[in-house]
């Protein structure tokens, strides 16, 4: 009884599939942060503050020593880099909230999705139905009409054969 209070039972599949991947997410973020807690605790050692004293990080370049020397111009590119990624976004179609949208939203979307999809198959299958024919729409136009004539053809020929068939049964 106390194991089903404690963990709740997933609506539908789409609901549990998430939630294994936030688990898998979340232990390979624990994995991750253990990681980080060894490299922190080496980079604090002796040992490496001793190899870092004898080999100094080169210089930074020119351009962020500018910046660094003028907060000013710094903070224009900053706006600069903020704008450009901005209109990335824009141009990409990506939503500034991507990754805190929830259940319901995603939901919605990935309806709109499945209908563009049918919308795109349906439009397919359309296109479909004039391969063979001439770029040219007067050469097209002809070939449907052959077409529609041999149709005709075949169901004069069609309708021909049946009637000889009732009229052999009596």
């Amino acid at each position: 009884m106390t194991t089903s209070l404690a963990k709740p039972k997933p609506i539908n599949g789409e609901a549990d599939q998430q939630l294994q991947r936030v688990e898998t997410l979340h232990q390979q973020l624990k994995a991750e942060h253990a990681r980080a807690q060894e490299l922190l605790a080496r980079l604090k050692g002796e040992e490496y503050q001793a190899a870092a004293a004898r080999n100094p990080p080169p210089p930074p370049p020119p351009k962020a020593q500018d910046w660094v020397r003028d907060p000013k111009a710094l903070d224009k590119k900053v706006a600069e880099f903020r704008k450009r990624a901005e209109k990335l976004e824009k141009a990409a179609g990506v939503k500034n909230n991507a990754l805190e949208m929830g259940l319901p939203e995603l939901k919605a979307e990935e309806r709109e999705i499945r209908d563009l999809e049918a919308r795109v198959s349906g439009l397919e299958g359309r296109v479909r139905g004039f391969e063979g024919l001439p770029p040219d729409k007067e050469l097209a136009l002809l070939e449907v009409e052959k077409m529609r004539k041999e149709l005709e053809a075949l169901a004069r020929r069609r309708d021909a054969m049946f009637e000889g068939l009732v009229e052999g049964e009596k």
